[in-house]
């Protein structure tokens, strides 16, 4: 299911991403709330492959999560699109994915990502 997630969502911003000029959609989604969606989806990607999902689960779930940011499929996509332009606002946006995910780790992950990011750096 993730793959064909993923196949489809290339295929749909290859699609939009050759347009230059591009209309800023009438429902654009803050940054902030990009950030907190694509850090929900990642969360659930991270489910252990070993743990089959059918496609109505993994589609309920992708549901599920735009509900709980009370948006809908479509107002994430145009939005998404539209970032995807703009490489500056697109990289704003995972550099607050990333953040936001080291927050939800604990002290001593946290900790263990510094030290592993320290020796990668020597």
């Amino acid at each position: 299911m993730k793959l064909y997630f993923y196949i489809f969502f290339f295929l749909f911003l290859s699609l939009f991403s050759c347009q230059h000029a591009l209309k800023k959609p009438d429902k654009l989604l803050s940054k902030t709330d990009m950030i907190a969606i694509l850090s929900d989806i990642y969360l659930y990607n991270q489910t252990p492959s070993n743990i089959p999902l059918s496609k109505e689960i993994a589609f309920e779930t992708y549901v599920s999560i735009f509900k709980a940011h009370h948006t809908t499929k479509e107002i994430f996509q145009d939005s998404y699109v539209y970032y995807y332009a703009d490489a500056n606002a697109l990289q704003h946006i995972y550099d607050g994915v990333i953040n936001h995910l080291k927050n939800k780790l604990s002290k001593e992950q946290q900790n263990q990502l510094k030290m592993e990011e320290l020796s990668e750096t020597n």
